[in-house]
């Protein structure tokens, strides 16, 4: 879809100043926001052709216009021009890797840090999902036999997480035995991955088929913990803004992020996928599948470990956030966690 110049410029000022306000946008608004000045009959006729094209819409007779889904997505692939980070929020984000070399804390403590710091900036919900652990690389891992039934099984990635589960065991075990498994897994000069820990619960008979069935691996048992993978801060936020005064409208939103297998997919999902800049999406309204009815925008970020796993990390707002600021400020979030993790 091309536009004029004039129609571009018009379009740009009703999207930002809908962004701002979250209240229909009149002739007279848009004049005095457009670069080049034109009469309102003229605005009225291009916001008309707008219309037409269905990049924004007119929600009652009386009221200026709102833009369409098709019109914030033209806004976010064709208009948008990043914000330059000011000089605080670039030495926010940079003081994030000084305060984790000095407080030496865990992994999950230092996405959980990100998480919030990300949601107080922007004032929107932030996610965070951790890496898969069947993508990883491991330096340690020990056995700790709890009884005859139970195993204690604790790994240490090659980044610096450690994972606790608790596996079932078939026959009877020593612990004199489990460390010698453990001590050669540990000797291996360049890690050990899940194939090479599910080999060893091989060895010692521990993995075997239960009624027919092979059990779980490990990484099906951590992967699938995503109370553990999926971290979400200050859901609050979203409570704030005008959209969501309607208590039907903040229940939904609350019952759909505590659904985090929904999260999980919308993020992971790599076909349906809108790409910005390569390595950053922004998803909007029905592209959110089943976060369609609120209305939403999401906008997340690939970060990768040393081993190249990768997580996501992201803001989910209403559909007209400052997409400008937003995309740059998670994309800098995750370039900085990136460096973290392949740097530790």
């Amino acid at each position: 879809m091309q536009l004029s110049a004039r129609q571009h410029d018009i379009l740009q000022a009703i999207v930002e100043d809908y962004i701002n306000s979250a209240e229909p946008v009149g002739s007279r608004t848009v004049s005095k926001r457009i670069k080049i000045p034109v009469s309102s009959a003229t605005i009225r006729n291009e916001m008309s052709d707008l219309e037409e094209m269905g990049l924004i819409t007119q929600q009652h007779l009386s009221s200026g216009r709102v833009p369409t889904q098709k019109g914030l997505r033209f806004y976010i692939d064709c208009i948008v021009a990043l914000e330059q980070l000011s000089n605080e929020e670039s030495e926010m984000i940079n003081n994030i890797k000084k305060d984790y070399a000095v407080k030496k804390q865990h992994l999950k403590d230092l996405i959980k840090d990100i998480s919030k710091t990300l949601s107080n900036v922007m004032d929107y919900p932030s996610v965070v999902i951790a890496p898969k652990l069947s993508r990883e690389k491991f330096k340690k891992i020990q056995f700790l036999l709890l009884d005859e039934k139970n195993l204690l099984i604790t790994l240490v990635t090659c980044g610096g997480m450690i994972e606790h589960c608790n596996y079932k065991i078939d026959y009877p075990q020593t612990q004199e035995r489990l460390n010698l498994i453990a001590g050669e897994l540990n000797s291996m000069e360049k890690g050990f991955g899940v194939s090479d820990i599910n080999g060893a619960l091989n060895f010692l008979s521990i993995n075997k088929k239960v009624c027919g069935k092979e059990k779980l691996s490990i990484s099906d048992i951590f992967d699938g913990n995503l109370d553990d993978r999926i971290i979400f801060t200050g859901t609050e936020n979203i409570l704030k803004k005008p959209e969501f005064q309607n208590s039907e409208k903040m229940k939904l939103f609350i019952e759909i992020i505590n659904d985090k297998e929904k999260i999980l997919k919308i993020l992971t999902a790599g076909g349906a996928v809108k790409n910005f800049m390569d390595d950053t999406i922004v998803l909007i309204g029905d592209e959110l599948k089943d976060l369609r009815e609120l209305s939403l925008g999401l906008v997340a970020s690939e970060y990768k470990d040393s081993d190249d796993a990768c997580g996501v990390l992201g803001i989910i707002g209403p559909s007209r956030m400052e997409y400008s600021k937003v995309i740059s400020l998670v994309r800098e979030f995750a370039t900085k966690l990136s460096d973290i993790l392949k740097n530790k």
